[in-house]
């Protein structure tokens, strides 16, 4: 059994030279509550942070266009983690995972 949020777990790939655009879009029948916010933190293999980047966040979607030149910046070995946060105060961590290069 498992007590608490478990973040779904993904693998982020960064394209050199390639701005990193991706985009969670909300299921059928369900919306972003009005002022949420998203970020998605990388953090290098000690759990320091290398990079902090904040979604555009829309009633149906929660989307990020982080340009190359940024992107690129990311060392290896790497992990991520997507955090929601609701305008109720509560905090989740949506997405986690490690870094990829392709």
């Amino acid at each position: 059994m498992t007590i608490g949020n478990t973040p779904l777990l993904e693998t982020m790939v960064l394209v050199p030279g390639q701005d990193f655009v991706h985009e969670i879009r909300m299921p059928i029948g369900e919306s972003v509550p009005m002022g949420t916010t998203c970020e998605l933190t990388i953090y290098d293999i000690h759990d320091e942070v290398l990079e902090n980047w904040n979604a555009d966040v829309t009633s149906n979607a929660v989307s990020w266009n982080v340009a190359s030149e940024v992107s690129d910046t990311i060392n290896l070995p790497a992990k991520f983690r997507i955090y929601v946060h609701y305008s109720d105060g509560k905090d989740f961590c949506w997405y986690a995972g490690y870094v990829t290069r392709a």
